[in-house]
């Protein structure tokens, strides 16, 4: 493949090459010779771009990168001309079968990436996946005897739970554009509005606030099927809290964060629970800092429930068991605010805290995203919190 000068590419070289040392180090921890990635995600963090035309809408044409321990990182593709003026990447491989994997053009790249008789570290384990048929995975690794594959989620993992300043650019922006977004959609959503139209909405805003598209729409009602990505024509009524739950999109970056109102007046009950969540999410926002582990704050986000529940008549605990994660490429990334997760938050990580509580039948989820730094964490989600009573 011809180099450009590739002015609009998404990333700079100098990030690229960042990405690319970082990896190395990993694997020569791991003692691996060269690093295998198929999945969509991590093909994108690896190349800069997609070679793609319609990401996860289609399955066909897999797309390989190879990353040897020394020496340049090799593409094998049906998708060069998506890569022209977005990678770096100058060793591309093209192969033209629909209804084949190119398993001899793979094994020549991991033989040039000087990957015989050693180690190759692939997706297999917790939050990867493989973007090629799990028959052609086996295929490969049954004709490859002299090498071994190896579980390289780790590596993978390390890598993209610390954000560079390039991408944290995007993470922001993304932020931002859900803010302007969902602020319009509480000035004009009404009862009578169906689930359906209302996520159609907040998509059309996302975009005209400057998104490139919306990684998910969920609307928490308290009522079943309402956190269903599809929507349903069901109306909202009068007196019913909306929480909305969402993200915009920025080039490959997106968010995950929630805001509520309600279609009428709040209740007494309702206002205290959400200034007690509120709390409850401030206290877990203080304990944020390098070196404290993802269990430390959950502990700091149970006791604070614990309390608001102990000074507060009819507050119960809710949510899932884990009250918090990573966000980046996906809206969920590792880590995890989990009582079992000893990650140490490090500077460059970007997570949320999503504690929960319920009251008269009300379930809410609060979320708020933040940037860990060198001295604590900086709130990267600068919407209101303001519970919206939205009047008809």
């Amino acid at each position: 493949m011809p180099s450009y000068d590739l002015e609009y590419a998404m990333f700079s070289r100098a990030e690229m090459e960042r990405r690319y040392a970082r990896a190395r180090e990993e694997m020569d921890r791991r003692g691996l010779d060269a690093l295998f990635v198929t999945g969509e995600e991590n093909f994108q963090y690896f190349t800069g771009t997609t070679a793609s035309a319609a990401l996860h809408a289609s399955l066909t044409r897999p797309s390989v990168f190879v990353l040897p321990l020394d020496g340049e990182p090799i593409v094998v593709t049906q998708g060069q001309d998506n890569l022209a003026l977005g990678s770096y990447v100058t060793d591309v491989r093209g192969y033209t079968n629909l209804f084949e994997f190119p398993k001899a053009v793979v094994i020549r790249a991991l033989r040039d990436a000087g990957a015989a008789g050693g180690s190759v570290g692939a997706e297999l384990g917790l939050e990867q996946r493989m973007g090629m048929p799990a028959g052609a995975y086996q295929d490969l690794t049954s004709a490859l005897t002299d090498l071994t594959f190896v579980d390289a989620a780790d590596v993978i993992v390390n890598l993209r739970m610390v954000k560079s300043e390039e991408e944290i650019a995007y993470i922001r922006q993304a932020g931002e554009v859900t803010a302007r977004a969902r602020q319009r959609l509480f000035r004009v959503i009404r009862p009578g509005m169906t689930e359906r139209e209302t996520a159609r909405l907040l998509r059309r805003l996302i975009l005209e606030e400057g998104g490139d598209g919306t990684s998910f729409v969920m609307q928490l009602l308290g009522i079943p099927g309402s956190r269903n990505p599809f929507g349903y024509d069901r109306p909202l009524e009068a007196g019913q809290v909306v929480g909305v739950d969402t993200g915009a999109r920025v080039g490959m970056y997106t968010i995950d964060y929630t805001r509520w109102g309600v279609l009428g007046p709040a209740s007494d009950a309702l206002r205290r629970m959400y200034d007690a969540l509120l709390e409850v999410n401030r206290k877990m926002a203080a304990a944020l800092g390098p070196g404290v582990t993802c269990a430390e704050i959950y502990r700091v986000g149970n006791e604070a429930i614990d309390t608001a529940c102990s000074k507060t008549e009819g507050l119960e605990r809710f949510g899932p068991s884990r009250m918090g994660h990573g966000q980046g490429m996906l809206i969920t990334e590792p880590p995890s605010i989990h009582p079992e997760d000893q990650t140490p938050l490090a500077p460059g990580m970007v997570l949320s805290t999503e504690p929960g509580l319920s009251a008269e039948g009300v379930q809410m989820l609060w979320e708020d995203v933040f940037l860990i730094t060198e001295n604590g964490s900086v709130q990267i989600t600068l919407e209101s919190d303001e519970l919206r009573e939205i009047q008809s």
